[in-house]
């Protein structure tokens, strides 16, 4: 019984992930760490979103473009300037602050181009094959999407911790298999992948920093 792609694998991961991000919340001692600690709690409510989703979609109501059109506002324009933004804040390196805001900069662009279609162009969900397939009309899509994977992927991965760009690293690995396997459903699965893996975040949060990591806070 396949149930990786459904209403209850959604709303699951969804209270799950809620549960994980109030507790690297609660963990961050400084504000500058709630946006990225806030991350699996961000997820966790896309995936309730997700979840209800799949309950109203065989009506085709205008509820459900609504709630598509929320859903998209997660996965499209939130995460390409939210994890830049929460990388930057508790990166401790200058010379790395520097480097992030180029990736930053590319996410910025998706977002504002997403949010752009949202508000411009018609947006729909229909489970097909055991997914969600989200239509959100666009241009360019090789180019945005690579905006949009500069500031998602290649921002954690020049951290100048461990934790971080380990996350960086697993939804790389979740976009890859998403490319290669469920690329009609792109949207829905790796937004599922990379909610999965967003528990990472609470590594950095659930022990010392390491001895590299301390050796860069030693260095400002």
């Amino acid at each position: 019984m396949i149930i990786c792609f459904s209403a209850t694998a959604s709303t699951f991961t969804g209270v799950a992930l809620l549960v994980v991000g109030i507790i690297t919340v609660r963990r961050a001692d400084r504000l500058a760490q709630i946006p990225y600690a806030a991350i699996p709690l961000i997820f966790g409510m896309q995936q309730l979103v997700e979840g209800y989703l799949w309950t109203v979609l065989p009506t085709q109501s205008q509820t459900t473009d609504i709630i598509a059109t929320i859903y998209l506002f997660f996965s499209h324009v939130l995460w390409p300037i939210f994890v830049p933004l929460a990388v930057l804040l508790i990166e401790p390196l200058k010379a790395r602050r520097k480097l992030l805001l180029l990736p930053m900069t590319a996410g910025a662009a998706a977002s504002i181009y997403f949010l752009t279609a949202l508000v411009t162009e018609p947006v729909s969900a229909l489970i097909e094959g055991k997914h969600i397939v989200y239509h959100l009309p666009h241009r360019h899509d090789a180019f945005v999407l690579t905006l949009y994977i500069i500031g998602t992927c290649l921002t954690p991965l020049l951290s100048s911790y461990k934790s971080i760009r380990l996350f960086g690293f697993v939804i790389v690995i979740a976009l890859i298999v998403t490319r290669l396997a469920y690329m009609h459903w792109f949207a829905s699965v790796w937004c599922f992948f990379a909610a999965m893996m967003s528990a990472i975040v609470f590594l950095h949060f659930s022990r010392q920093s390491s001895p590299d990591d301390q050796a860069y806070s030693r260095s400002l």
